[in-house]
Protein backbone atom coordinates (compact mmCIF):
# COMPACT_ATOMS: atom_id res chain seq x y z
CA UNK A 1 0.00 0.00 0.00
CA UNK A 2 1.18 3.61 -0.55
CA UNK A 3 -0.35 6.69 1.52
CA UNK A 4 -1.05 6.64 4.97
CA UNK A 5 -5.07 6.51 4.26
CA UNK A 6 -5.52 4.12 2.09
CA UNK A 7 -5.37 0.88 4.87
CA UNK A 8 -8.57 2.00 6.22
CA UNK A 9 -10.13 2.59 2.71
CA UNK A 10 -8.51 -0.90 1.81
CA UNK A 11 -10.40 -2.55 4.55
CA UNK A 12 -13.52 -0.47 4.14
CA UNK A 13 -13.88 -1.69 1.00
CA UNK A 14 -12.97 -5.84 1.62
CA UNK A 15 -15.39 -5.93 4.02
CA UNK A 16 -18.23 -4.71 0.99
CA UNK A 17 -18.53 -0.78 1.70
CA UNK A 18 -16.79 0.41 -1.66
CA UNK A 19 -15.04 -0.68 -4.67
CA UNK A 20 -11.74 -1.11 -6.59
CA UNK A 21 -10.81 0.47 -10.02
CA UNK A 22 -8.16 -1.55 -11.18
CA UNK A 23 -4.81 -1.43 -13.65
CA UNK A 24 -1.95 -3.95 -13.73
CA UNK A 25 0.78 -4.65 -15.72
CA UNK A 26 3.83 -7.12 -15.71
CA UNK A 27 6.58 -6.29 -13.34
CA UNK A 28 9.19 -4.69 -15.94
CA UNK A 29 12.33 -3.71 -15.52
CA UNK A 30 12.57 0.01 -13.57
CA UNK A 31 9.29 0.32 -14.63
CA UNK A 32 9.20 -0.59 -18.37
CA UNK A 33 7.62 2.36 -20.73
CA UNK A 34 6.19 5.17 -20.19
CA UNK A 35 2.66 4.29 -20.77
CA UNK A 36 2.70 2.05 -17.05
CA UNK A 37 3.45 4.71 -15.06
CA UNK A 38 0.47 6.44 -17.08
CA UNK A 39 -2.03 3.09 -16.14
CA UNK A 40 -0.84 3.78 -12.21
CA UNK A 41 -1.84 7.61 -12.47
CA UNK A 42 -5.21 7.12 -14.62
CA UNK A 43 -6.21 4.42 -12.12
CA UNK A 44 -5.41 6.69 -9.08
CA UNK A 45 -6.99 9.82 -10.79
CA UNK A 46 -10.12 7.83 -11.62
CA UNK A 47 -10.71 5.90 -8.07
CA UNK A 48 -10.37 9.50 -6.38
CA UNK A 49 -12.95 11.22 -8.66
CA UNK A 50 -15.28 7.92 -8.76
CA UNK A 51 -15.12 7.95 -4.90
CA UNK A 52 -16.81 11.45 -5.35
CA UNK A 53 -19.43 10.11 -7.05
CA UNK A 54 -20.28 7.79 -5.22
CA UNK A 55 -19.93 8.74 -1.90
CA UNK A 56 -18.18 5.56 -0.50
CA UNK A 57 -14.33 4.52 -0.41
CA UNK A 58 -13.04 3.63 -3.75
CA UNK A 59 -9.43 2.02 -3.69
CA UNK A 60 -6.51 2.00 -6.86
CA UNK A 61 -5.29 -0.31 -7.44
CA UNK A 62 -2.34 -2.01 -9.37
CA UNK A 63 -2.30 -5.59 -10.69
CA UNK A 64 1.52 -7.00 -10.71
CA UNK A 65 1.10 -9.90 -13.17
CA UNK A 66 4.08 -11.39 -11.55
CA UNK A 67 2.63 -14.90 -12.79
CA UNK A 68 3.55 -13.74 -16.62
CA UNK A 69 6.72 -15.66 -17.95
CA UNK A 70 7.56 -13.47 -20.99
CA UNK A 71 11.41 -12.51 -19.98
CA UNK A 72 11.90 -10.72 -23.11
CA UNK A 73 9.70 -7.90 -22.15
CA UNK A 74 9.59 -8.33 -18.61
CA UNK A 75 13.78 -8.60 -17.87
CA UNK A 76 14.76 -5.19 -19.86
CA UNK A 77 13.78 -1.51 -20.55
CA UNK A 78 15.55 1.21 -23.04
CA UNK A 79 16.24 4.68 -21.54
CA UNK A 80 16.89 7.32 -23.23
CA UNK A 81 20.72 8.26 -22.44
CA UNK A 82 22.30 11.77 -21.90
CA UNK A 83 23.07 11.73 -25.68
CA UNK A 84 19.24 11.20 -26.72
CA UNK A 85 20.39 7.83 -28.17
CA UNK A 86 18.57 4.68 -26.34
CA UNK A 87 20.30 2.17 -24.32
CA UNK A 88 18.56 -0.80 -23.67
CA UNK A 89 19.32 -2.91 -20.35
CA UNK A 90 18.32 -6.34 -19.87
CA UNK A 91 18.79 -8.92 -16.75
CA UNK A 92 20.01 -11.87 -17.99
CA UNK A 93 17.45 -14.94 -18.18
CA UNK A 94 17.95 -17.34 -15.43
CA UNK A 95 19.42 -20.46 -16.71
CA UNK A 96 16.05 -22.85 -17.26
CA UNK A 97 14.03 -20.15 -16.18
CA UNK A 98 12.53 -19.05 -20.34
CA UNK A 99 9.37 -20.43 -18.81
CA UNK A 100 9.00 -19.60 -15.54
CA UNK A 101 7.27 -16.48 -13.93
CA UNK A 102 9.08 -13.69 -13.89
CA UNK A 103 7.88 -12.04 -10.68
CA UNK A 104 9.03 -14.51 -8.43
CA UNK A 105 12.62 -15.00 -9.51
CA UNK A 106 15.00 -13.91 -6.77
CA UNK A 107 17.54 -11.03 -7.90
CA UNK A 108 21.41 -11.39 -7.23
CA UNK A 109 24.17 -10.17 -7.53
CA UNK A 110 25.44 -11.11 -11.08
CA UNK A 111 21.81 -10.65 -12.23
CA UNK A 112 21.84 -6.96 -11.27
CA UNK A 113 25.67 -6.18 -12.71
CA UNK A 114 23.38 -4.21 -15.76
CA UNK A 115 22.03 -1.85 -13.35
CA UNK A 116 25.09 -0.85 -12.48
CA UNK A 117 25.68 1.13 -15.95
CA UNK A 118 22.75 3.77 -14.61
CA UNK A 119 24.92 6.50 -13.56
CA UNK A 120 26.99 6.79 -16.77
CA UNK A 121 23.20 6.63 -18.36
CA UNK A 122 20.49 8.98 -16.82
CA UNK A 123 21.27 12.96 -17.22
CA UNK A 124 22.80 14.54 -14.13
CA UNK A 125 20.70 16.39 -12.12
CA UNK A 126 19.49 17.15 -8.37
CA UNK A 127 16.82 14.50 -8.91
CA UNK A 128 19.31 11.92 -10.63
CA UNK A 129 20.83 10.35 -6.97
CA UNK A 130 17.16 10.19 -5.13
CA UNK A 131 16.44 7.81 -7.67
CA UNK A 132 19.31 5.81 -8.01
CA UNK A 133 19.13 5.32 -4.32
CA UNK A 134 15.35 4.30 -5.06
CA UNK A 135 16.63 1.95 -7.44
CA UNK A 136 19.48 0.39 -5.39
CA UNK A 137 16.40 -0.33 -2.90
CA UNK A 138 14.74 -1.74 -4.95
CA UNK A 139 17.12 -4.09 -7.11
CA UNK A 140 18.69 -5.22 -4.24
CA UNK A 141 19.92 -8.67 -4.04
CA UNK A 142 17.52 -11.70 -2.53
CA UNK A 143 14.34 -9.39 -3.55
CA UNK A 144 11.99 -10.76 -5.69
CA UNK A 145 11.51 -9.17 -9.21
CA UNK A 146 7.46 -8.09 -8.46
CA UNK A 147 8.86 -6.89 -5.48
CA UNK A 148 11.54 -4.85 -6.84
CA UNK A 149 8.73 -3.53 -8.82
CA UNK A 150 6.43 -2.53 -6.50
CA UNK A 151 9.36 -0.71 -4.47
CA UNK A 152 10.04 1.30 -7.24
CA UNK A 153 6.90 2.46 -8.62
CA UNK A 154 5.94 3.28 -4.95
CA UNK A 155 8.92 5.31 -4.78
CA UNK A 156 8.26 6.96 -7.76
CA UNK A 157 4.37 7.99 -7.06
CA UNK A 158 4.90 8.69 -3.35
CA UNK A 159 2.00 8.42 -1.34
CA UNK A 160 -0.95 8.56 -3.70
CA UNK A 161 -3.25 6.14 -1.93
CA UNK A 162 -2.91 3.27 -3.94
CA UNK A 163 -2.66 -0.61 -3.13
CA UNK A 164 -1.10 -2.92 -5.34
CA UNK A 165 -1.36 -7.28 -5.35
CA UNK A 166 1.62 -9.52 -6.44
CA UNK A 167 -0.34 -12.38 -8.91
CA UNK A 168 1.90 -14.73 -8.23
CA UNK A 169 1.69 -14.41 -4.61
CA UNK A 170 0.49 -18.57 -2.91
CA UNK A 171 -2.65 -16.99 -0.86
CA UNK A 172 -3.95 -15.18 -4.26
CA UNK A 173 -3.37 -18.29 -5.86
CA UNK A 174 -5.42 -20.52 -3.00
CA UNK A 175 -8.35 -17.63 -3.29
CA UNK A 176 -8.34 -18.39 -7.23
CA UNK A 177 -8.37 -22.09 -6.92
CA UNK A 178 -12.40 -22.09 -7.12
CA UNK A 179 -12.64 -20.02 -9.82
CA UNK A 180 -10.13 -22.81 -11.30
CA UNK A 181 -12.53 -24.99 -10.63
CA UNK A 182 -15.23 -23.34 -12.18
CA UNK A 183 -13.23 -23.94 -15.31
CA UNK A 184 -12.15 -27.52 -15.17
CA UNK A 185 -15.88 -27.63 -14.68
CA UNK A 186 -17.49 -26.42 -17.12
CA UNK A 187 -15.08 -27.40 -20.04
CA UNK A 188 -16.80 -27.21 -23.16
CA UNK A 189 -18.85 -24.20 -22.02
CA UNK A 190 -15.00 -22.21 -21.24
CA UNK A 191 -14.26 -22.77 -24.52
CA UNK A 192 -16.96 -22.14 -26.26
CA UNK A 193 -17.43 -18.73 -24.39
CA UNK A 194 -14.10 -17.76 -25.61
CA UNK A 195 -14.64 -18.97 -29.21
CA UNK A 196 -18.19 -16.68 -29.21
CA UNK A 197 -16.12 -13.76 -28.58
CA UNK A 198 -13.72 -14.36 -31.19
CA UNK A 199 -16.50 -14.81 -33.71
CA UNK A 200 -18.17 -11.67 -32.33
CA UNK A 201 -15.24 -9.80 -33.29
CA UNK A 202 -14.76 -11.08 -36.46
CA UNK A 203 -17.96 -10.83 -37.57
CA UNK A 204 -18.05 -7.08 -36.58
CA UNK A 205 -15.06 -7.07 -39.09
CA UNK A 206 -11.88 -6.99 -36.55
CA UNK A 207 -9.52 -10.01 -36.15
CA UNK A 208 -9.65 -11.34 -32.59
CA UNK A 209 -6.71 -10.26 -30.59
CA UNK A 210 -6.47 -13.31 -28.38
CA UNK A 211 -4.94 -16.34 -30.32
CA UNK A 212 -7.13 -19.59 -29.14
CA UNK A 213 -5.13 -22.89 -28.53
CA UNK A 214 -7.20 -25.99 -29.58
CA UNK A 215 -9.38 -27.33 -26.76
CA UNK A 216 -7.40 -25.82 -23.93
CA UNK A 217 -8.50 -23.78 -21.34
CA UNK A 218 -7.35 -20.11 -20.18
CA UNK A 219 -5.30 -21.52 -17.27
CA UNK A 220 -1.58 -22.22 -17.21
CA UNK A 221 0.04 -25.02 -14.63
CA UNK A 222 3.83 -24.97 -13.55
CA UNK A 223 4.72 -28.25 -11.85
CA UNK A 224 8.25 -26.58 -11.93
CA UNK A 225 10.00 -26.42 -15.38
CA UNK A 226 7.44 -23.73 -16.44
CA UNK A 227 3.80 -22.63 -17.12
CA UNK A 228 2.24 -24.58 -19.82
CA UNK A 229 -1.33 -24.34 -20.85
CA UNK A 230 -3.89 -26.57 -19.36
CA UNK A 231 -5.37 -28.87 -22.30
CA UNK A 232 -7.21 -31.86 -22.84
CA UNK A 233 -6.38 -35.00 -24.28
CA UNK A 234 -2.91 -34.85 -23.43
CA UNK A 235 -0.69 -37.19 -20.57
CA UNK A 236 -3.08 -35.54 -17.49
CA UNK A 237 -6.75 -36.53 -18.18
CA UNK A 238 -9.38 -34.48 -16.90
CA UNK A 239 -9.81 -35.67 -13.67
CA UNK A 240 -5.59 -35.50 -13.16
CA UNK A 241 -6.26 -31.57 -13.64
CA UNK A 242 -8.28 -31.92 -10.91
CA UNK A 243 -6.48 -33.66 -8.49
CA UNK A 244 -3.53 -31.12 -9.27
CA UNK A 245 -5.72 -28.06 -8.19
CA UNK A 246 -6.93 -29.92 -5.29
CA UNK A 247 -2.59 -30.65 -4.21
CA UNK A 248 -1.13 -27.64 -5.76
CA UNK A 249 -3.18 -24.74 -6.11
CA UNK A 250 -0.30 -22.52 -6.23
CA UNK A 251 1.19 -24.13 -9.75
CA UNK A 252 -2.00 -23.02 -11.62
CA UNK A 253 -2.28 -18.95 -13.12
CA UNK A 254 -4.53 -17.33 -15.49
CA UNK A 255 -3.78 -16.47 -18.76
CA UNK A 256 -4.68 -13.35 -20.77
CA UNK A 257 -8.23 -14.01 -21.22
CA UNK A 258 -9.01 -15.04 -17.55
CA UNK A 259 -6.46 -12.88 -15.20
CA UNK A 260 -9.38 -9.75 -16.29
CA UNK A 261 -12.08 -11.98 -14.60
CA UNK A 262 -10.35 -13.50 -11.69
CA UNK A 263 -9.77 -9.66 -11.07
CA UNK A 264 -13.78 -9.67 -11.09
CA UNK A 265 -14.06 -12.67 -9.23
CA UNK A 266 -11.92 -11.75 -6.05
CA UNK A 267 -12.58 -8.38 -6.08
CA UNK A 268 -15.41 -6.18 -5.86
CA UNK A 269 -14.03 -3.92 -9.61
CA UNK A 270 -15.75 -0.89 -10.73
CA UNK A 271 -13.91 -0.30 -13.50
CA UNK A 272 -10.32 -1.13 -14.83
CA UNK A 273 -8.12 1.28 -16.27
CA UNK A 274 -6.59 -0.44 -20.01
CA UNK A 275 -4.31 0.44 -22.84
CA UNK A 276 -5.26 0.34 -26.20
CA UNK A 277 -4.05 -2.88 -26.94
CA UNK A 278 -5.39 -4.06 -23.58
CA UNK A 279 -9.13 -2.26 -24.79
CA UNK A 280 -9.05 -4.59 -28.10
CA UNK A 281 -8.69 -7.90 -26.15
CA UNK A 282 -11.27 -7.23 -23.82
CA UNK A 283 -13.32 -7.33 -26.67
CA UNK A 284 -13.28 -10.45 -26.81
CA UNK A 285 -13.96 -11.18 -23.08
CA UNK A 286 -17.82 -10.60 -23.02
CA UNK A 287 -19.40 -14.48 -23.45
CA UNK A 288 -16.14 -15.62 -20.91
CA UNK A 289 -17.27 -13.12 -18.22
CA UNK A 290 -20.48 -14.37 -18.55
CA UNK A 291 -20.34 -18.15 -18.60
CA UNK A 292 -18.27 -18.14 -15.44
CA UNK A 293 -20.92 -15.16 -13.97
CA UNK A 294 -18.65 -12.61 -12.95
CA UNK A 295 -19.88 -8.95 -13.49
CA UNK A 296 -18.05 -7.00 -16.56
CA UNK A 297 -16.27 -3.62 -15.22
CA UNK A 298 -16.72 -0.72 -16.81
CA UNK A 299 -13.59 -0.10 -19.03
CA UNK A 300 -11.59 3.05 -18.99
CA UNK A 301 -8.66 4.14 -21.40
CA UNK A 302 -5.53 5.41 -20.03
CA UNK A 303 -4.26 8.69 -20.29
CA UNK A 304 -1.52 8.88 -23.02
CA UNK A 305 0.56 11.58 -23.12
CA UNK A 306 4.21 12.89 -25.09
CA UNK A 307 6.92 14.38 -22.91
CA UNK A 308 7.91 17.57 -25.03
CA UNK A 309 10.47 18.72 -23.34
CA UNK A 310 11.78 22.49 -23.76
CA UNK A 311 14.70 22.02 -25.55
CA UNK A 312 13.02 19.46 -28.30
CA UNK A 313 10.45 22.17 -27.91
CA UNK A 314 12.68 25.01 -29.37
CA UNK A 315 14.13 22.62 -32.04
CA UNK A 316 10.44 21.94 -33.29
CA UNK A 317 9.80 25.68 -33.57
CA UNK A 318 12.56 26.29 -35.66
CA UNK A 319 11.70 23.99 -38.12
CA UNK A 320 8.24 24.54 -38.16
CA UNK A 321 7.49 20.90 -37.27
CA UNK A 322 5.35 19.24 -35.15
CA UNK A 323 5.75 16.67 -32.74
CA UNK A 324 3.95 14.15 -35.15
CA UNK A 325 5.96 15.33 -37.89
CA UNK A 326 8.75 12.66 -36.17
CA UNK A 327 6.25 9.86 -36.23
CA UNK A 328 7.83 8.25 -39.23
CA UNK A 329 11.41 8.71 -37.88
CA UNK A 330 13.67 12.00 -38.65
CA UNK A 331 15.39 10.90 -41.62
CA UNK A 332 12.50 12.25 -44.16
CA UNK A 333 12.37 15.36 -42.31
CA UNK A 334 16.38 15.57 -42.44
CA UNK A 335 16.21 14.97 -46.86
CA UNK A 336 13.31 17.49 -46.79
CA UNK A 337 15.41 19.90 -45.02
CA UNK A 338 18.72 18.96 -47.21
CA UNK A 339 16.55 19.51 -50.21
CA UNK A 340 15.23 23.35 -48.50
CA UNK A 341 18.57 24.42 -47.55
CA UNK A 342 20.18 23.68 -51.30
CA UNK A 343 21.15 26.63 -52.79
CA UNK A 344 18.84 28.54 -55.09
CA UNK A 345 21.45 28.99 -57.90
CA UNK A 346 22.42 25.01 -57.98
CA UNK A 347 18.56 23.85 -57.27
CA UNK A 348 17.59 25.81 -60.74
CA UNK A 349 20.73 25.03 -62.38
CA UNK A 350 20.41 21.18 -61.88
CA UNK A 351 16.71 22.03 -63.17
CA UNK A 352 17.67 22.97 -66.23
CA UNK A 353 20.41 20.65 -66.86
CA UNK A 354 18.36 18.16 -66.48
CA UNK A 355 15.49 19.63 -68.80
CA UNK A 356 18.20 20.42 -71.67
CA UNK A 357 19.79 17.35 -71.06
CA UNK A 358 16.13 15.02 -71.60
CA UNK A 359 15.98 17.69 -74.88
CA UNK A 360 19.27 16.67 -76.12
CA UNK A 361 19.16 13.03 -75.55
CA UNK A 362 15.47 13.03 -76.46
CA UNK A 363 17.21 14.27 -80.51
CA UNK A 364 19.71 12.25 -79.88
CA UNK A 365 18.09 9.17 -79.95
CA UNK A 366 15.46 9.56 -82.57
CA UNK A 367 18.24 10.66 -84.88
CA UNK A 368 20.40 7.37 -84.24
CA UNK A 369 17.24 5.00 -84.97
CA UNK A 370 16.43 7.03 -88.00
CA UNK A 371 19.85 6.90 -89.16
CA UNK A 372 22.44 4.47 -87.69
CA UNK A 373 19.45 2.03 -85.55
CA UNK A 374 23.12 -0.13 -84.39
CA UNK A 375 24.30 2.66 -82.31
CA UNK A 376 20.80 2.41 -79.83
CA UNK A 377 22.62 0.13 -77.14
CA UNK A 378 24.82 3.21 -77.36
CA UNK A 379 22.93 5.91 -77.17
CA UNK A 380 21.67 4.02 -74.22
CA UNK A 381 25.00 3.83 -72.31
CA UNK A 382 25.50 7.62 -73.02
CA UNK A 383 22.40 8.22 -71.25
CA UNK A 384 22.89 6.40 -68.61
CA UNK A 385 26.32 7.80 -67.82
CA UNK A 386 24.64 11.49 -68.13
CA UNK A 387 22.15 10.93 -65.55
CA UNK A 388 24.44 9.01 -63.50
CA UNK A 389 27.22 11.46 -63.72
CA UNK A 390 24.06 14.10 -62.34
CA UNK A 391 22.84 12.20 -59.55
CA UNK A 392 26.34 11.07 -58.24
CA UNK A 393 26.80 14.77 -58.56
CA UNK A 394 23.48 15.44 -56.58
CA UNK A 395 24.45 13.45 -53.58
CA UNK A 396 27.77 15.57 -53.00
CA UNK A 397 25.52 18.90 -53.23
CA UNK A 398 23.41 16.77 -50.40
CA UNK A 399 26.67 15.92 -48.40
CA UNK A 400 27.91 19.68 -48.99
CA UNK A 401 24.87 20.95 -47.83
CA UNK A 402 24.14 18.45 -45.25
CA UNK A 403 27.81 19.53 -43.27
CA UNK A 404 26.52 22.83 -43.52
CA UNK A 405 23.27 22.03 -41.79
CA UNK A 406 25.15 19.58 -39.71
CA UNK A 407 23.93 21.08 -36.03
CA UNK A 408 20.07 21.57 -36.84
CA UNK A 409 19.72 18.09 -38.67
CA UNK A 410 21.47 16.60 -35.44
CA UNK A 411 19.32 18.54 -33.35
CA UNK A 412 15.97 17.23 -35.70
CA UNK A 413 17.55 13.45 -35.01
CA UNK A 414 17.75 13.85 -31.63
CA UNK A 415 14.24 15.16 -31.19
CA UNK A 416 12.51 12.25 -33.14
CA UNK A 417 14.82 9.94 -30.90
CA UNK A 418 12.83 11.41 -27.98
CA UNK A 419 9.31 11.51 -28.91
CA UNK A 420 9.29 8.69 -31.26
CA UNK A 421 12.55 6.50 -30.70
CA UNK A 422 12.72 3.94 -33.18
CA UNK A 423 9.49 4.93 -35.00
CA UNK A 424 7.11 4.20 -31.79
CA UNK A 425 5.42 6.55 -29.56
CA UNK A 426 7.34 7.62 -27.15
CA UNK A 427 4.74 6.04 -24.19
CA UNK A 428 5.78 2.80 -25.82
CA UNK A 429 9.60 2.47 -25.93
CA UNK A 430 11.23 4.47 -23.26
CA UNK A 431 11.69 4.25 -19.45
CA UNK A 432 10.99 7.56 -17.43
CA UNK A 433 13.93 7.06 -15.51
CA UNK A 434 15.67 9.94 -17.43
CA UNK A 435 12.46 12.28 -17.46
CA UNK A 436 12.46 11.35 -13.75
CA UNK A 437 16.13 12.53 -13.10
CA UNK A 438 15.75 15.51 -15.05
CA UNK A 439 12.73 17.31 -13.83
CA UNK A 440 11.97 15.07 -10.39
CA UNK A 441 8.81 14.51 -8.75
CA UNK A 442 7.74 17.58 -10.16
CA UNK A 443 7.42 15.60 -13.50
CA UNK A 444 5.04 13.26 -11.89
CA UNK A 445 2.51 16.14 -9.79
CA UNK A 446 2.72 17.64 -13.73
CA UNK A 447 1.50 14.53 -14.89
CA UNK A 448 -0.75 13.51 -12.50
CA UNK A 449 -2.51 17.02 -12.93
CA UNK A 450 -3.07 16.65 -16.55
CA UNK A 451 -4.44 13.39 -15.74
CA UNK A 452 -7.22 14.21 -13.57
CA UNK A 453 -7.91 17.30 -16.14
CA UNK A 454 -8.23 14.07 -19.00
CA UNK A 455 -10.92 11.78 -16.82
CA UNK A 456 -12.67 14.83 -15.52
CA UNK A 457 -13.32 15.57 -19.18
CA UNK A 458 -13.88 11.76 -20.11
CA UNK A 459 -16.36 11.25 -17.13
CA UNK A 460 -18.24 14.26 -18.10
CA UNK A 461 -18.71 13.05 -21.81
CA UNK A 462 -19.91 9.72 -20.56
CA UNK A 463 -22.18 11.47 -18.28
CA UNK A 464 -23.48 13.77 -21.39
CA UNK A 465 -23.68 10.35 -23.74
CA UNK A 466 -25.88 8.89 -20.27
Amino acid sequence: MSGPGVRARLESVLQGQGTFVTTGHQPILLLGPLYVLYKALTAISLAAQLEQTFGAPVVPLFWIASDDHDWDEVGSTTILDRSDATRTLALPVPAGGERKSVGSHILDGPGLDVLDALPDIVPESEFTAHYLKLIRDAYAEGHRVSEAFARFLAGVLGDRGYAWIDSARPELCRAAAPLYRRLLSDWDGVVEAEAAGARALEAAGFDAPISRVEDALPLFFDEGGGRHRVRRGGAVPLEGWRERLEAAPEGFSPNVASRPALESYLLPVAATVLGPGEIAYWSQLPPLFGALDIPLPSVHPRAAWTLVEARTRRILERTGLSPQDLAAGAEPIVERLTREARPEAVKRAFGHFREDAETGMAGIEAAVADNLPGLRGAVGKMRKGILDAASELSRQVDRATRERLDVRLGQVRRAGANLFPRRRPQERVLNPLSFLCRYGPGLVERLAHETDRQVASFLAGRAEDG
